[in-house]
Formats: C-alpha cells, sequence, structure tokens
C-alpha cells in the first residue's frame, strides 16, 4: 500500500527550504569527511557559519589559491573545528591562539598574521567622540555580554553602568535604538557583528581602546596529508605574512564594505 501527501502552501514554505539545507548539509560531509577529501588537490577547512562570507574564508580562499588547491568548507563551532582539527578531518584552520595542549595536534604556522587584539567601544556615528579616555565612561550606559570579561580596570569598576545582556546582537539593537550609549567588545568580532547586523554607517568605533598583544595563528592538522609538504606550506603562508599580503586582504575587506579597519 502507497500512501502520498500532498504539502499545503505554508508546508511548502516551512519544509523545502529546511529539506535543501539538510541535502547541502549531506553532500558537505561527503566531500569533506570522505577518505580522499584531504588529497594533495584540495584543503579542508571550516569558520563558523556567520563567517561564511568573512574576511576568514576570504583569508582561506587566498591560502588555497596561492598553495594551487582548491578550497572545501564545511561550518562549525569553534570547538567543534578544534575536534575536526585533532582528528585530521580538516586541514587546516585560521584565527588559532597558541596554547600548549593544541600543539599536540597542531601545527602552527610562523610568523604570527595578527599580533594585536583590542577591545573597542561602539557607538552611534553621531557620537564618534563620545569616548576618548577611560574616565568618559563614567556617565555612560554600556552594553555587556553576561559573563564576559573585558579588561580589568572595566570589569571591576562597580560605578560603571553597564547594561548586561545575553547575545551581542542585542546591544547592537540596543545602541541602534538609542537605549544605550555604547557597547564594549573584542574589535574583530564587533566588526563583523556590524557587517551582519548592516550597521555600518549608523555606528563606529569611538577613539578609546584597549589594545593588547596577542599572537594569532594559521595552523595544519598534524593529521593532515598537508603535513607531508609542510616546508613549501610554511614557506608559502610565511612570505604571505611578511610581505604584507594578508595585511593587504584583511584591510581591502573591511574598506570594500565601509566598515571600520581594525588593529592588527
Amino acid at each position: 500500500m502507497v500512501f502520498s501527501y500532498k504539502l499545503k502552501k505554508n508546508d511548502q514554505q516551512r519544509f523545502v527550504p529546511m529539506i535543501i539545507r539538510l541535502l547541502a548539509f549531506l553532500i558537505g560531509m561527503t566531500f569533506v569527511f570522505a577518505p580522499w577529501a584531504g588529497a594533495t588537490g584540495l584543503i579542508r577547512s571550516s569558520v563558523a557559519n556567520v563567517n561564511l562570507n568573512g574576511p576568514d574564508h576570504e583569508l582561506l580562499q587566498t591560502i588555497a589559491r596561492r598553495l594551487g588547491k582548491e578550497l572545501v568548507m564545511m561550518p562549525a563551532p569553534f570547538r567543534r573545528r578544534l575536534a575536526l582539527m585533532k582528528n585530521g578531518d580538516i586541514d587546516l584552520m585560521v584565527g588559532l591562539l597558541r596554547r600548549p595542549d593544541r600543539e599536540t595536534y597542531i601545527h602552527y604556522i610562523d610568523p604570527p598574521y595578527k599580533k594585536r587584539s583590542d577591545t573597542v567601544f561602539i557607538v552611534r556615528r553621531e557620537n564618534r567622540d563620545l569616548i576618548n579616555t577611560y574616565e568618559d565612561l563614567g556617565n555612560l550606559r554600556i552594553g555587556v555580554i553576561i559573563g564576559a570579561k573585558y579588561f580589568p580596570e572595566f570589569d571591576g569598576n562597580p560605578r560603571l553602568l553597564k547594561d548586561a545582556v545575553p547575545k551581542d546582537n542585542m546591544n547592537m539593537k540596543k545602541l541602534l535604538r538609542g537605549r544605550i550609549d555604547a557597547m564594549i567588545h573584542p574589535e574583530f568580532a564587533g566588526i563583523d557583528l556590524i557587517n551582519r547586523m548592516g550597521a555600518n554607517g549608523r555606528v563606529t568605533i569611538a577613539p578609546y581602546r584597549i589594545s593588547r598583544q596577542k599572537h594569532v595563528y594559521i595552523g595544519v592538522s598534524k593529521k593532515s596529508p598537508l603535513m607531508s609538504g609542510m616546508n613549501r606550506i610554511q614557506k608559502e603562508i610565511g612570505q604571505m605574512v611578511e610581505d604584507g599580503t594578508i595585511l593587504a586582504l584583511l584591510t581591502e575587506y573591511y574598506e570594500k564594505r565601509g566598515l571600520p579597519v581594525p588593529a592588527f
């Protein structure tokens, strides 16, 4: 006996996109995790789903072209990406901090391609000069993320008026509506948030910032077939860092979109 069911229009609108996304996911899994996916002609990598069109993806594409390989991507959260690197299910990652436990399964490529990680205050564009010094924070309502740590002087000051929410996009919405005066955020992630929410042109980064040295690396899984060609990979990526190729690529990414260019 055969049963059939004709989807109503509302059901089609709900379920067809879900089915398409599921098929795309399964096809991606086939390409990324098949045994031959790590062959010499491919580089398997991953970024967060929200960054599939972001600067990290563009950097990975450039690296793949430089090495004469095809890039295959599968979006995943950061912890999942580390697990994929540990198992050799992806070959290469960007945006890595150097940690002793990670060095057991990741080969870090020197030199680091970023050397700074600034904490900044995002304000509405008409208030671009609102925060020039730490003291300027005193009378402002500042959006923060619940449980997040920014810098000791800020975190430990009970006199500052902090408006805490669970997600960064909630702070951005409050800022755009004038319900807070500023929001504090790591610079790179903050600029990506501005871009994702279409807020460039309406918000900007205030002059006052906290600068910290933080080396960020490109890494290769020690279980990847790429390890057999590490001398060339080290040479090519190292040259891209030293001759300014990566800096120019990232700078162009932000400038083309009318976004603030972060400090590298």
